[in-house]
């Protein structure tokens, strides 16, 4: 017999109940924008250790499990996030083409260049530059569950989507 303390949680943030949470408290940033510009200013994931509104996050994902760094790296990048777009993927819409122009938000380099990535602070940084690219409106929970389990079948779902959308 399994005890329930010995069984792993996974977070999902595409889980409804999950997306619910992390929503609730991404629109909590724009009532506490002190809160949202001290995430800003953060510079490395563990710069978002020190701010109180990443640990009002922590503490609702953790009936959820949660990994500390992964989601300092979710918590700061969501705080540059200006609107919630939730049409299509985060990675197909860095493919998407904007009116006038013949290449996509995030050129297919730099996309290769981002799918590269294999450390926390550098996936903070470029995490944030996507979302600048997008104007700030981004589907939140698929990013949040992109930069949260970035691995290597993170970055081959991120390809796929975004590939498929630009050929």
């Amino acid at each position: 017999m399994i005890h329930m303390a010995n069984q792993k949680k996974w977070i999902k943030f595409t889980d409804p109940d999950i997306s619910e949470s992390l929503l609730h408290w991404w629109k909590d940033l724009d009532t506490n924008r002190g809160d949202r510009a001290d995430l800003r200013r953060c510079k490395v994931p563990e710069d978002v250790f020190f701010v109180p509104a990443y640990h009002r996050l922590r503490q609702l994902m953790k009936p959820f499990g949660s990994r500390d760094e992964p989601l300092g790296v979710v918590a700061g990048v969501l705080s540059h996030v200006n609107a919630y777009d939730g049409s299509e993927k985060f990675a197909c819409q860095l493919a998407r083409m904007p009116p006038g122009k013949d290449s996509p938000v995030m050129s297919s380099l730099r996309f290769r260049k981002l799918l590269s990535i294999r450390d926390s602070t550098t996936l903070f940084r470029e995490g944030i530059r996507a979302v600048r690219l997008l104007d700030g409106a981004v589907n939140i929970p698929d990013l949040a569950q992109g930069l949260y389990w970035w691995n290597g079948r993170t970055r081959k779902e991120w390809a796929l989507s975004y590939y498929e959308n630009i050929v």
